[in-house]
């Protein structure tokens, strides 16, 4: 076995993450995750000591690759980002203040890969957050043998096979997006994405928020304008209104603080 310590910002807390249900990265409410590392399935878990992450895993890991995998934990799961401004402008929200102990020391969960962020943000359109991690499973136990989120050169191999994740009409979009990942590590260029059949806007202003961890990015669906209608009692109706409302409620942290009052006031 290998391990490994990553430093923890002062408010981290892996438990608080875990028990609160995680979004990209842990396929499970276990605080694990197989991942490919050279074409090599490693599985790791993760335990938090103080101010230090362990990450342990099922073999034997030379400097680069332990390096690789230590840049990918900490940039998932916000290792050292300081959060003293967003705790502020959630303090003095109405709606917000309510839930302080859920949000403390809590994070959003990037993807593994930019690949694995997509398809997720695909499976997550028009269904309930508990309907996405059913999909997401199904991926995984079909394409990465219950084990592994699947390349797409996996994906491209059988196409067929999506019937079977109950991905319903979105096979077609998670194809589109395997060949326009395919040989790519990574998506330098966000709007590029637009090129993609079944990526607009929406799903960029997502991918943004959640994988490149930039919390300023905003997307508007009928979940937040309810919420704004009927819990913060605004009649703003169009979006351009609604995103303005959230810059001047929640300023940079304005995507973040939408993740937490659709996941908090929703239950999911």
């Amino acid at each position: 076995m290998g391990e490994f310590l990553i430093s923890l910002a002062d408010d981290f807390s892996l438990d608080n993450i875990v028990r609160h249900k995680p979004f990209f990265f842990f396929f499970s409410d276990k605080a694990e995750r197989a991942v490919k590392v050279n074409g090599e399935l490693v599985t790791m878990s993760f335990f938090q000591e103080g101010q230090e992450l362990i990450v342990r895993s099922d073999s034997e890991l030379d400097s680069s690759e332990i390096d690789f995998i230590k840049g990918r934990v900490m940039h998932c799961l916000g290792t050292s980002e300081s959060f003293s401004d967003l705790y502020t402008i959630c303090s003095d929200d109405k709606i917000l203040s309510r839930f302080m102990d859920k949000i403390y020391g809590n994070r959003l969960l990037s993807a593994f890969t930019d690949f694995e962020a997509l398809v997720s943000i695909i499976c997550s359109q028009n269904v309930s957050f508990a309907q996405y991690k059913q999909m997401v499973a199904k991926i995984v136990r079909v394409y990465g043998s219950g084990k592994v989120f699947p390349e797409p050169c996996d994906i491209l191999a059988d196409t067929g096979l999506l019937k079977g994740c109950g991905v319903g009409y979105r096979a077609d979009y998670i194809v589109n997006i395997a060949r326009f990942m395919e040989g790519k590590d990574t998506v330098d260029d966000a709007y590029s994405l637009s090129s993609v059949k079944g990526i607009g806007p929406y799903s960029i202003d997502i991918f943004m928020l959640f994988q490149k961890r930039q919390y300023d990015f905003f997307y508007v669906d009928s979940l937040i304008k309810k919420i704004i209608r009927d819990d913060y009692g605004s009649d703003v109706l169009s979006d351009k209104d609604i995103r303005q409302f959230a810059k001047n409620h929640w300023g940079k942290y304005r995507g973040l603080c939408e993740v937490y009052l659709q996941k908090f006031l929703n239950d999911v």
